[in-house]
């Protein structure tokens, strides 16, 4: 009974996205985060929702393209789609000449297209700062509800979290790294109730606490610089530490002996190290020994677990005992790495490419005047920014380079900026300040007779 009436709840939903797009793309956004087959026992009645939904969306949004052209100088955002493209491109070219698989290559590329998909809808029916302040929320609570679920997994007894999510618990602890600044920068939205700050607030503790029970050690030092920078970068320093330590004293009682120990091990000396993270050493060595071998293009997406089976004995000054080599080799391996797996992967030129589109919205900047008008949005674009970093290091230590939602968080930090940036300029062409600028010229001249 439970999968028929969330089928058809699901699919209506999806299918309102031909009346609405706008909300069809939200609709979306939430099941990519909190997705419907959890609810209802991994049901094959799911496979196609997302895919539904997306067409939908596509369809609602090219039967009234008119109605969503709001404005023409989204600088930022039509950067952003360019550079996705060339990336794309690259990993098609990458594909064509894959060492091991080019089929299996070309499938990964087809799920990067559809990522580009995502974010080009988003660029095109998220504009305004009412829709983005929609799409905030629908983020936060269902990354805050998702969150809450993996506590209560937890304390059940599902200690590593790897089955709430389809990327493991390095992929959902790095998510909610990504998200947890934009939960708290929310908190401080000057035009939100009291009761609205206290919710997003309580999703920002559960996402960060969730990380903590991943056991994730990269989401967890991700979800540390993304907080530290994001305090860093607001005017809300005082505000910021003084929840930031309340928090702490909070989270810190329900840390278990377990997830302290996992957490403690990130700093214990080499010798000390855990066979897991000893292997991610190995496999980040051998994608740098595969890059050195294809420097240009890699050797193909998903292609790296195959091709590391011809260095198994020419790997003897890193693989030193038979139990690492019995995990590394005759075993489908991952780089564990995000870039090192890009690296051997791509080759030097997709990782380029996929930096270049990091940089260009991790580190840009709006005007001043913008700021101070749009405090709001303003505290959504650091979070955001913030986010993103927080998401690059723990990217560090796991295949997190096709995560969709780390790409629309890009996309939204770019539609952000240009609204920052049209309302700063549309404010400075205003009829008022045009006159209010000739009154005291005329003031000035007069003073001067």
């Amino acid at each position: 009974m439970r999968v028929i009436t969330l089928t058809c709840i699901y699919y209506a939903a999806a299918f309102y996205g031909l009346v609405n797009p706008r909300l069809g793309l939200l609709f979306l956004f939430h099941i990519i985060i909190f997705r419907p087959e959890n609810l209802a026992w991994g049901s094959a009645a799911f496979g196609r929702l997302h895919l539904v939904t997306t067409l939908c969306v596509l369809a609602g949004y090219f039967g009234r393209i008119q109605k969503f052209r709001i404005h023409d100088t989204c600088n930022h955002s039509k950067n952003n789609l360019v550079m996705f493209f060339f990336l794309i491109a690259w990993l098609m070219t990458v594909s064509v000449f894959a060492e091991a698989s080019v089929e299996s290559s070309l499938d990964q590329t087809w799920e990067v297209v559809k990522i580009f998909i995502f974010c080009f809808l988003f660029s095109k029916l998220i504009q305004t700062e009412r829709e983005l302040n929609r799409y905030v929320w629908v983020v936060v609570l269902s990354f805050g509800v998702l969150s809450f679920w993996g506590i209560l997994q937890t304390m059940a007894g599902n200690t590593r979290l790897d089955d709430l999510w389809s990327a493991g618990s390095v992929g959902l602890s790095a998510q909610l790294a990504l998200m947890t600044p934009v939960a708290v920068g929310k908190a401080f939205d000057s035009n939100l109730s009291l009761t609205k700050k206290v919710v997003s607030l309580s999703c920002a503790f559960s996402m960060a606490l969730c990380a903590v029970a991943s056991q994730s050690r990269g989401g967890f030092l991700g979800l540390c610089v993304g907080l530290v920078v994001f305090l860093l970068v607001s005017r809300y320093r005082v505000r910021l530490a003084a929840i930031s330590g309340i928090a702490l004293l909070l989270i810190l009682p329900l840390i278990s002996a377990a997830e302290y120990a996992r957490v403690k091990s990130i700093f214990v000396p080499a010798e000390d190290r855990d066979v897991s993270a000893d292997s991610r050493l190995v496999l980040w060595t051998i994608a740098l020994r595969i890059w050195q071998d294809y420097p240009v293009a890699g050797v193909g997406l998903n292609n790296f677990s195959d091709v590391k089976e011809q260095y198994n004995g020419k790997m003897d000054d890193v693989v030193k005992t038979d139990e690492m080599n019995q995990l590394i080799f005759g075993v489908r391996r991952m780089p564990h790495g995000t870039y090192t797996g890009m690296l051997s992967e791509t080759g030097i030129i997709g990782l380029a490419l996929f930096l270049s589109l990091l940089f260009h919205n991790v580190f840009c900047r709006v005007s001043k005047r913008a700021t101070i008008s749009h405090n709001n949005l303003y505290m959504q674009l650091r979070g955001a920014q913030a986010g993103l970093l927080g998401f690059a290091v723990a990217a560090l230590f796991g295949d997190l380079q096709y995560i969709e939602m780390f790409y629309v968080q890009m996309f939204f930090v770019g539609v952000v900026r240009d609204s920052l940036q049209l309302s700063a300029t549309s404010s400075d062409c205003e009829p008022s300040t045009v006159v209010n600028s000739l009154r005291l010229l005329h003031v000035s001249c007069t003073s001067h007779r």
